[in-house]
């Protein structure tokens, strides 16, 4: 038995994007496997401790100078400040030094890391425990963790990003082992500078868990015969996840018998995008389970312009039969093929967009793949599946330092 501890920025219920869901799934699965874990989170309220599904969680207050979510009620230089200020917070070092004395360890597992200062890893270091991290998106080298500015990606590290990370960049060398979500988002880190002392046999590509309430191996998915062959996108609605680009390339189709409906939230009615899609037949459906919207669609389209680490929308929509069109973005090819020209297409390229969409039209429900294609991806990214490979891991980690490198590293996801 290991004793595993996880931190994030955030742990369910509390959740803002697709991390704390991947965390929450691996926790639970590695109390399933006979582990003892806990999961270390912040908080805009005070110290919390509380057990869900076997878990024992540690929600520590946040110790900066205002939660996450008013982030729209405060000024650029506020902003600023804060961000700046964040890699220098002894206090959260204090917070996980405290649950670390408690919970006792094997291991530290970290991943989303926005809002929490990397000291935490010190923390960890400092009681001779070894660190395993995951790279769920960009915040170590980027201030907003997205590598995207101005509506579009970017190509390296601006100066402002460097100002709000350049403490990371020290703090990351006190990682033991490197685990990429994607291909991409590892490259991309190594690229940069980011863990070359890492030996090679720990550092790993591990796919995010992934299960879709409701949708099970008995799972059969409601006929949609007799209607138009209907789109879905499902996630934030923002320029980024590529939302334009998607109602761009609906305003092109020519060709009769479609909808497109729209399930998420926008940021702000001041950017809204609604008015792309006036005079299309384009609903939009709100906040609704994942399910629910499988249930009524085709095909699932991912248009990210930003690259996406490993989008979870892509895992579901599998779980479901669905097929998925994405843009040849961060992780989407690593999930729907790099040769797959049929169902890949130039991310922001709103016409090889439409095509792929009058191909999907043209040629009819009935040649639609089906559940059966997508099995290999359903298979890798089981919860059981994904805990094995980061037990593993932890395994190699914990040897004594004559013996570690010597195990091979496991493969990218899928074996």
């Amino acid at each position: 038995m290991t004793r595993i501890l996880h931190l994030s920025m955030l742990y369910p219920p509390h959740i803002m994007g697709g991390a704390e869901r991947s965390v929450a799934l691996l926790s639970e699965a590695l109390v399933a496997a006979g582990h003892e874990v806990a999961a270390a989170c912040i908080t805009p309220t005070g110290w919390k401790e509380e057990l869900r599904n076997g878990v024992k969680v540690y929600r520590m207050p946040h110790e900066t100078d205002f939660w996450p979510e008013e982030w729209p009620e405060h000024t650029v230089l506020e902003r600023g400040i804060r961000r700046f200020k964040q890699q220098f917070n002894t206090r959260i070092e204090a917070h996980f030094g405290r649950v670390i004395d408690d919970f006792k360890p094997d291991v530290v597992h970290t991943h989303s890391l926005l809002d929490v200062s990397t000291r935490v890893w010190l923390a960890a270091k400092a009681r001779g425990l070894p660190v395993v991290h995951t790279l769920r998106d960009f915040d170590l080298v980027c201030g907003n963790a997205a590598m995207f500015h101005d509506g579009k990606r970017c190509e390296k590290r601006h100066l402002e990003c460097k100002a709000f990370t350049f403490m990371k960049a020290i703090h990351h060398k006190a990682v033991d082992a490197v685990v990429g979500v994607g291909a991409g988002i590892l490259q991309s880190h190594l690229d940069m500078g980011y863990f070359a002392h890492v030996p090679q046999a720990r550092r790993r590509v591990i796919w995010n868990p992934a299960i879709v309430e409701g949708i099970d191996a008995g799972y059969v998915k409601p006929s949609l015969q007799g209607r138009p062959i209907t789109f879905g996108y499902l996630g934030r609605i923002n320029i980024e996840k590529g939302v334009g680009t998607l109602l761009e390339a609906a305003a092109q189709l020519k060709l009769p018998d479609w909808r497109l409906l729209i399930a998420g939230k926008e940021a702000s009615e001041q950017d809204s995008l609604k008015p792309l899609s006036e005079g299309l037949p384009v609903d939009w459906v709100g906040f609704v389970p994942p399910r629910e919207l499988f249930d009524q669609i085709d095909v699932l389209i991912v248009p990210s312009i930003w690259a996406e680490p490993l989008p979870r929308t892509i895992l579901e929509a599998y779980a479901a039969g669905v097929p998925v069109i994405g843009a040849d973005s961060g992780g989407i090819p690593d999930l729907i093929g790099r040769d797959n020209a049929d169902w890949l297409y130039p991310p922001g390229d709103a016409q090889a967009l439409a095509r792929r969409m009058a191909t999907v039209i043209a040629r009819g429900r009935a040649a639609l793949p089906g559940r059966a294609a997508f099995s290999h991806i359903v298979e890798a990214t089981t919860p059981a599946k994904v805990a094995r490979r980061y037990l593993d891991l932890y395994d190699e980690v914990r040897q004594p330092p004559q013996t570690q490198g010597l195990t091979q590293p496991g493969a990218a996801v899928g074996a």
